[in-house]
């Protein structure tokens, strides 16, 4: 299973829905393709774009889901501890803001490369209810030959009242952050409670896996929060990455790059991490 692939059907199955001429969808995903590269310039002080809208889903799911899944995959095969997860007969996991399934593909497609294939049963928490709709079109897409469980809890971290949603992240035995702290961080307070609340509901021996953006004011809070929380470093990083996989081919979605005279993006500075709650 590669990422690109599964982006690639998802994008034409998700772009036949937009309404309009073709003419007038390739104009408006343009204008939203610039928007949201615009918006992440700013995300320290107005946070990520407004994933209601569906031309902005699909701009970000064309840009940002296939690297952000293949870096997750990458983690995994970082980490020993993380590994081992998989040798299970089955497991849970919770991807915490990953509605738009980058969390989960990444998970995905290491299982996909495995001789052993264990039953997964994740739970997608995410704020943005119209995310779902997206993310069933993902999951569709996916064929193991062992069976995937998921379910879709809504939390805000603006809005403490949707965090009494229940949720089974203290059953979980692997917890992702990807791409997903740098998004909420200038809810300042709300951000911080939201991440203590989530981490300290981890069971003992949990893991956590985290991708996000290279900077200092966001790692910083970020490892705060979790050596308060009761977890302990078991693999850091940061620096730049790109896509070194030569079954990832941008060829995949080459009618969508060719139509938007745009790639989607394969490197980034990044910052990562393994943790396993005490």
């Amino acid at each position: 299973m590669k990422c690109f692939e599964v982006v690639n059907n998802v994008l034409t199955s998700t772009y036949a829905e937009i309404p309009g001429n073709e003419a007038t969808k390739d104009k408006k995903i343009r204008a939203c393709l610039g928007a949201i590269s615009g918006q992440y310039g700013k995300v320290l002080t107005d946070g990520g774009p407004n994933f209601s809208d569906p031309l902005t889903r699909f701009a970000y799911v064309f840009m940002y889901v296939p690297v952000h899944s293949h870096w997750v995959f990458e983690l995994i095969t970082m980490s020993k501890e993380a590994q081992v997860l998989f040798e299970r007969e089955r497991f849970r996991t919770t991807c915490i803001g990953g509605g738009p399934g980058s969390d989960l593909v990444g998970i995905l497609k290491y299982i996909d490369q495995q001789e052993h294939s264990p039953s997964l049963f994740c739970e997608i928490v995410d704020g943005c209810v119209e995310w779902k709709s997206t993310w069933s079109d993902l999951a569709y897409e996916i064929e193991l030959s062992s069976p995937v469980h998921t379910d879709y809890v809504i939390h805000d971290a603006s809005n403490e009242k949707t965090w009494l949603t229940p949720w089974k992240l203290g059953k979980s035995d692997l917890i992702t952050l990807n791409f997903f702290w740098s998004e909420i961080v200038h809810l300042g307070d709300h951000a911080e409670r939201y991440l203590i609340y989530a981490l300290q509901h981890a069971k003992p021996g949990a893991l956590l896996l985290y991708n996000d953006n290279n900077d200092s004011r966001f790692t910083n809070s970020f490892d705060r929060i979790c050596k308060e929380s009761g977890f302990k470093v078991l693999l850091e990083g940061s620096g730049d990455r790109r896509v070194y996989d030569w079954g990832e081919k941008t060829a995949d979605v080459e009618v969508f790059t060719k139509k938007f005279e745009r790639n989607p993006r394969l490197t980034g500075n990044l910052a990562w991490r393994v943790l396993v709650k005490k």
